[in-house]
């Protein structure tokens, strides 16, 4: 440590003041400082000379450092490693949970530029480029690109579609296309999207999985292309997945004209002739489409993964339809439906047993036929339910989600519809999303006690419409989860994960009590006898409280300490004011959905579900 010396002087006592000095003082502070300045000149010329020498050993050591770093690349062990191996580190660099983008922050084109030598070898790893995500915007409705350069765009996009798959050379292809847009298009505009759409189906003999996100036109234009496709020409074809455009991309309202489509003049389903005869198909999804695909011939038998999620009531299936999928499709593993409770038509020869044996994760989203709601007693709409859930039988079922909601579940629910299928299929659940109204807060923590294994629980269980006084999820309920000597045998002891959606009447501190009492400090968790927390992730429909106050900088120590202990705590409060952002007019990530592929993710169907 520097001691800084004191300097005495006879004007202290007014330095760092304006105080001005007489011309006798004047003259005692010239003879004060004749020694200080001459130290701070000769100071100023050693400083120099230090500095010459250190930017000369710093010249030295960058010379050095690079003719020594120059030879130590030549014995490098990644210089020595095969080819072979340098491609599989390349392979492994590539999004596992989406198609890889046209980004050059990103592999495989990052790949590219590290060094010539392994931009070359990048360049021929077949396996680098069988997976795209390609996104082209739209030019005349929502201005994202102007006209005049669209048909360049397009084109170039179509180019480097070419390029990028013809280095996969003959292996099998996954690819997402996201075309924005509504309406029709004419002239050179629709030609070139005419010819992006030709490259996407000449690869057809070696799709794998086919993501599509379209708006009606170009469903029709898609079909007309592939109109002479057999099914011998896509032997591969395993997955396939479509979007309808519904008029808001990524949460931005577009300014075209969507279509309304009545009767027969309803958009057609992309690839339907290929879908329904494809040889290898075994996932198929499709979300807000308009139609009911119940009578869609799919090789039902021969699916694992199946969704079917529409956000209009009348291309829901029925309960019926619902049943006669299910029995179509033993061979599912994860299974995503909408459903409308709509009663069984009397000619419908109801099963005594659906078995499921392969279903490992099932997601219903439920609703009742449109202005039905106050016509439908509750012990119908209780026996619709049963009708449904009494017959499913799968054993190895460990997700589930059940989502009720909106204005016809206003009443709410005063039991667990899914409960005869818990107890049917003798499953041990491990993942529960459960959105619906419940009438109490016994209902929900008599459901969670019957899951003694459940591992992650995601609740956006909120009041009914009509009972407002009610509160199913508060700080008793989470009192319940909570660890104390009192109650040594929590509800959920296995809970690892647990997401809490619209948490109107429960309080941090409770939050963070029981975060504490699963944490590595409580006894019980640190001998294995209940889990220890990971994630305790909670929305708040309320601002964000001020942390000034004593109680509330003790409850953020709390969060800390939890988060050394490896406990992730997030908060989310309603934002006060929504922060304006200006849109990429075309990012390479535009368009990738949350859900890659068809799968579980109820959040996502939650979310994305109108009520």
């Amino acid at each position: 440590m520097v001691v800084l010396e004191a300097f005495a002087s006879p004007f202290a006592h007014v330095l760092h003041t304006n105080y001005a000095a007489s011309a006798a003082e004047s003259q005692t502070i010239h003879t004060l400082l004749a020694s200080p300045c001459d130290e701070l000149s000769k100071l100023a010329e050693e400083i120099g000379r230090v500095q010459k020498t250190l930017d000369r050993l710093i010249s030295r050591q960058t010379l050095l450092k690079t003719h020594v770093d120059a030879h130590l690349a030549l014995i490098s062990p990644f210089r020595r490693l095969p080819r072979e191996i340098i491609s599989e580190i390349f392979i492994q660099c590539l999004p596992t949970n989406r198609n890889p983008t046209r980004s050059l922050t990103e592999a495989p084109l990052l790949l590219t530029m590290i060094s010539k030598d392994l931009r070359e070898l990048a360049l021929s790893t077949p396996q680098l480029w069988t997976n795209i995500h390609v996104y082209l915007p739209h030019c005349s409705l929502n201005g994202q690109v102007d006209v005049d350069e669209m048909e360049a765009l397009v084109q170039c996009r179509r180019e480097g579609i070419e390029a990028w798959l013809a280095r996969s050379r003959c292996l099998p292809l996954s690819i997402s296309v996201h075309l924005s847009g509504y309406g029709r298009l004419t002239g050179s505009d629709s030609a070139s999207y005419i010819s992006f759409l030709e490259c996407i189906v000449s690869f057809a003999p070696r799709w794998k999985r086919i993501q599509l996100h379209l708006s009606p036109f170009f469903v029709n234009l898609l079909n007309t292309l592939v109109n002479d496709l057999k099914p011998e020409d896509v032997p591969w074809l395993e997955s396939v997945e479509i979007f309808y455009n519904s008029g808001v991309e990524n949460g931005r309202a577009s300014a075209g004209v969507y279509p309304s489509y009545t009767g027969n003049n309803k958009p057609l389903l992309p690839l339907s002739d290929l879908i329904v005869r494809a040889p290898s198909l075994q996932s198929f999804a499709v979300h807000h489409h308009s139609q009911n695909l119940h009578q869609l011939q799919l090789p039902w038998s021969n699916l694992t993964d199946l969704t079917m999620q529409s956000g209009r009531g009348d291309s829901r299936l029925t309960l019926d339809q619902t049943m006669h999928v299910l029995t179509s499709s033993p061979n599912l593993s994860t299974c995503t439906l909408g459903v409308m409770l709509t009663s069984i038509d009397s000619g419908f020869q109801v099963p005594d047993d659906i078995p499921l044996n392969s279903l490992r994760a099932l997601s219903l989203y439920f609703s009742l036929p449109p202005g039905a709601d106050d016509d439908i007693p509750a012990s119908e709409v209780e026996n619709r339910f049963h009708s449904l859930f009494s017959v499913i039988r799968a054993p190895l079922l460990t997700k589930l989600a059940f989502i009720a909601k909106g204005f016809e579940f206003r009443r709410g629910l005063d039991y667990i519809p899914f409960k005869p299928l818990l107890k049917r299929s003798g499953c041990k659940l491990e993942e529960l999303y459960l959105s619906c109204p419940l009438k109490s807060r016994s209902i929900l923590l008599n459901c969670l006690r019957a899951l003694p294994t459940v591992t992650s629980i995601f609740l956006e269980s909120y009041s009914p419409a009509e009972s407002t006084a009610i509160r199913t999820m508060d700080d008793i309920f989470v009192g319940h989860l909570t660890l104390t000597e009192d109650d040594p045998t929590p509800v959920c002891p296995r809970l690892e994960k647990l997401v809490l959606s619209e948490c109107k009447h429960v309080s941090e501190e409770a939050l963070v009590s029981f975060a504490q009492s699963r944490s590595d400090n409580a006894l019980r968790c640190a001998s294995g006898e209940i889990a220890r927390l990971k994630l305790l992730d909670v929305r708040f429909p309320r601002p964000r409280p001020e942390y000034s106050t004593e109680s509330n900088a003790d409850l953020l120590s709390k969060m800390d300490q939890l988060y050394t202990e490896g406990v992730v705590v997030s908060w989310k409060y309603l934002a006060t004011e929504i922060p304006l952002t200006t849109p990429i007019p075309d990012s390479p990530w535009e368009g990738l959905p949350t859900s890659p592929y068809s799968g579980w993710n109820p959040e996502y169907l939650s979310q994305h579900i109108r009520d």
